[in-house]
């Protein structure tokens, strides 16, 4: 934690198979994903098949666990799984004052660039890893995705105002 800025990560915090079905669960229905940007979110849903749903809901908990040590008035908002093709990127940028926190498990570390960059830092993606930061507070941005696509599982957090 940076004064009230939150950054964490976490090596291994999904398993290399964890990752994998998750990977095999998007592919499975990739007609359910939109374009946003240059990538191709899935918005998580019980409607989806090829997957139990609700073996990833103990993972977002853990994550929405995680973020309550630092804002216990948190609720999920958006969760998806992302593909980010050869090519895709995104700018820097900083989200919209509703969000407190957005998460991200790289699903995938199989592609050269697609860093997750901030003012001072670089975070190399490694298969399982979770970082969890300020999203609203923080200049962010996603270097190039050279060679292989890049899959990541990606969340956003905002304040439960009724507590």
């Amino acid at each position: 934690m940076l004064g009230n800025i939150v950054f964490t990560e976490k090596k291994n915090f999904l398993s290399e198979i964890e990752c994998s079905k998750l990977i095999e669960f998007y592919n499975l229905n990739i007609n359910e994903t939109f374009s946003y940007r240059d990538t191709f979110p899935l918005n998580t849903s019980p409607n989806l098949r090829g997957f139990d749903i609700t073996r990833l809901y103990p993972i977002v908990d853990e994550i929405l666990h995680e973020c309550k040590t630092y804002d216990e008035n948190i609720l999920l908002d958006t969760c998806q799984i992302v593909k980010w093709p050869i090519g895709s990127f995104m700018k820097p940028h900083t989200d919209p004052p509703g969000d407190v926190f957005a998460a991200i498990v790289y699903l995938n570390d199989d592609y050269v660039g697609g860093e997750t960059c901030f003012n001072d830092m670089i975070i190399i993606p490694e298969t399982g890893k979770l970082v969890i930061f300020s999203n609203n507070h923080l200049l962010h941005w996603v270097n190039t995705i050279k060679n292989t696509n890049r899959y990541t599982l990606a969340l956003w957090f905002t304040r439960n105002d009724f507590c």
